[in-house]
């Protein structure tokens, strides 16, 4: 399969609440203790996406120690017939930073965009992006846990020292990432995984592979015109640069 040259970044914040499908129903929620490649991959779409392509999470080192606080928050709720407030627990990660490393792939379900399936072009507003801080605000879970991305070598990604770099840590099953339908009215699946880092480093199965793939709600979405060009297209998403 055709695929780019690796990238790598350095994405880092204050703190970051990744958080758990189980806590995501109730007022409290609780973070995962690494990231997942979803989050992840939604901040490399964020650093630069666009449709003829997807990228790919390949590997995450964990530079920091995990640590994490418990911090509680005030929900205002509302009802039909009263206002009230709640006190909840919300437990986030603080002072992480990752080393990522990911590349991107042609988008196969988009051939009306195959005119732009150029490799030096997308690479090179992908490492501009990667040197402006990314394209779009990073958030490192959740709106209220701001994140930042630059960009690092290789070297730097091999060679920087992290806190786990003599470690072996498992972190059990995970929430790995969505698949998402090619057609409507096709389900949206989650996907589960066991997940370990290896010497400070997690490498992550792609959805697909996961051994555990759940069918959730029907999915829609606008089925793009392929009767307009490609230049149309691009127009439409923000033109080519």
């Amino acid at each position: 399969m055709d695929k780019s040259r690796y990238f790598y970044a350095k994405i880092y914040g204050d703190r970051a609440l990744i958080s758990s499908p189980e806590s995501k129903s109730g007022g409290e929620k609780m973070t995962y203790q690494v990231p997942t490649r979803e989050m992840l991959r939604g901040i490399i779409d964020a650093n630069y996406f666009k449709p003829v392509l997807t990228n790919h999470i390949d590997e995450v080192r964990i530079m920091n120690k995990i640590e994490t606080y418990t911090q509680g928050t005030r929900l205002l709720l509302t009802s039909s017939k009263r206002d009230w407030s709640d006190l909840s627990a919300y437990t986030y990660l603080t002072d992480v930073c990752y080393y990522v490393k990911f590349h991107f792939e042609w988008n196969e379900s988009r051939e009306d965009l195959k005119k732009d399936r150029n490799f030096k072009k997308h690479e090179a507003i992908t490492q501009r992006s990667l040197n402006r801080g990314g394209r779009r605000p990073i958030f490192l879970g959740v709106s209220e846990c701001m994140g930042y991305i630059d960009p690092i070598s290789a070297d730097q990604y091999e060679n920087d020292e992290g806190f786990y770099d003599d470690r072996n840590l498992g972190f059990g099953l995970m929430f790995n990432g969505f698949i998402y339908p090619n057609q409507p009215g096709d389900k949206l699946k989650s996907t589960f995984a066991p997940i370990n880092m290896i010497k400070g480093r997690i490498e992550y199965k792609r959805p697909e592979e996961s051994p555990i793939i759940n069918e959730l709600s029907t999915y829609s979405f606008k089925v793009p015109n392929l009767t307009k060009s490609v230049d149309d297209e691009l127009k439409a998403y923000g033109g080519e640069d």
